[in-house]
């Protein structure tokens, strides 16, 4: 699955979501389906146990890694 983040203010992002969100609505359900970041973070057992394990940490206070943003496209 490939996620694209499109920033609903500018104009050219409102004009993609809007476009986005009407053809959902339209042939079956399986060709675009438009999910906000809460909803993908608790579609999955593996996604959710992520998620909590991250929120978890945030409570006690500890520091997720560290990675140098160089590292993110090799």
């Amino acid at each position: 699955m490939t996620t694209v983040q499109i920033n609903d203010k500018t104009k050219i992002g409102k004009t993609v979501l809007e476009m986005l969100k009407v053809l959902a609505r339209i042939e079956n359900d399986n060709s675009i389906r438009i999910l906000d970041e809460t909803e993908y973070l608790l579609s999955s057992k593996a996604n959710k146990e992520v998620l909590m394990h991250g929120i978890t940490q945030i409570k006690e206070g500890k520091k997720g890694k560290t990675i140098k943003i160089s590292e993110l496209w090799k």
